[in-house]
Order: C-alpha cells, then structure tokens, then sequence
C-alpha cells in the first residue's frame, strides 16, 4: 500500500473529535476537489507525492496499540485494493477504525468485504457544488450508513448550503436513526456565522453539529503529521 504518513494525533473533527488515535494516510485520490488541503498526498499535483510501499504487517506494526482508535484518510483510502485487508486485520484486532472517504466509492460493498464489527465506522463527505466534484457522488452511499456514520458537509458557499438544505430534506425520511450529520466551512472562504445560524435557526439542521479543523487551530493549517 501506497502510505504517505503514520502518526499519533488528536482526532480533529467528527465524533471523535479531541481523543487520540493513530493516522494512517494514504497516497492518491480520485477526485480533485477545488479546496483540497492534502495535496501532497495526491499524484501529478503541484507538490510532489513522497510515500512508502508498506504491507499491511508494517503498517500494523507502527501503530499506536494503547489507544485502539485508527483514523484511515488519505486522498481516498478506499481505492487502495489491500484497504480492506487492513481494515479487516484491525478489525480483528479490536481497533476502532474510522475510514474517511469521500463519498465517490461504494461504502456497502467496502464493509461487507470485511470482518463485521461495531467498531468500523465511516465518516463519508458529501461533495456540495464549489468542491467541483457533487457530480462523482454514488447516491446510494448516502441512503445505506449505520447509526455510528458519519455525513459531513464542508460549505464554501450560499449555493452550498442551499444544496445542504436539499439533501437533508432527502436523508431524512429515509432513516429511522439519521447518521450523525457534521457540517463546517472551506477553511478562510465561507463566513462560519453564515453556517451555524442556519443550523440554530432551521429545523432541518436541528441535530446537525458544527465543526471546526481542530489540528488547523492548534497547529498551522500548513503542517504536515498533526
């Protein structure tokens, strides 16, 4: 597998938010969203993309066995054609394990290939219109998510969150227990403000949860392993 980087942070958004865990990113991606902030761990972007070939064995052996909390990100880790290995080894390990993924790959068929736990959760984006790529999102990843799921909806725009209001309007009816639903801002770019009075103020967003980039607040938004 293609690793860009393994390291022992605080989870800085979602449900996790705040507690330790152990980052695995990936290399590569298979879309190009306008207000990436991983370009380095992408291939024929402006930065170079420097990763190391692991087997799943070297990767379990890095990480971090007192918390039990693995974060999977990238890119897009769900392209790599051994995830599901890894996924299914930490898994039988005991290790809770959080996928983050952008919401272009089939996640039914991902968490059917592997070893059935509580454990597994993903946290999935919906890609509204000023990331470009709301055209690559698979429907069906968004009407089949557990309880523990994660949506999360970055909003860069009024467009964004018009369209937010929409596929809300969708999900809703569709579950008898809604994922967990977290929503933020393109970093620098859409007035937060904007954002949580419509989720003070709407019914729709009433169990929606904003977010902030932790790791960019305690750390640069720059650096790297945070």
């Amino acid at each position: 597998m293609k690793v860009i980087e393994i390291f022992n942070s605080i989870d800085g958004e979602g449900i996790r938010t705040g507690q330790p865990c152990t980052f695995i990113r990936l290399a590569g991606c298979n879309l190009r969203c306008t207000y990436c902030d991983t370009l380095y761990a992408l291939f024929g972007e402006e930065e170079p993309c420097e990763y190391s070939e692991m087997s799943v064995e070297d990767i379990l052996a890095k990480i971090q066995p007192r918390y039990k909390r693995i974060t999977l990100t990238g890119g897009e880790p769900l392209i790599h054609c051994d995830c599901d290995k890894l996924v299914d080894a930490l898994l039988r390990q005991g290790y809770e394990v959080n996928i983050e993924t952008n919401g272009a790959v089939n996640t039914a068929a991902f968490r059917n290939r592997v070893y059935r736990s509580d454990k597994l959760f993903f946290t999935i984006d919906y890609k509204l219109p000023s990331s470009g790529m709301e055209d690559k999102m698979l429907p069906e990843n968004f009407t089949s998510l557990c309880g523990k799921d994660v949506i999360k909806f970055v909003v860069g725009s009024d467009e964004d969150l018009d369209r937010m209001r929409e596929i809300m309007n969708q999900l809703i009816p569709v579950y008898d227990k809604m994922p967990h639903v977290f929503a933020g801002v393109v970093f620098g770019s859409f007035e937060p403000l904007t954002l949580v009075n419509a989720i003070i103020n709407e019914e729709i967003f009433k169990d929606v949860r904003y977010q902030i980039q932790l790791h960019k607040v305690i750390w640069t938004p720059e650096e790297r392993g945070v």
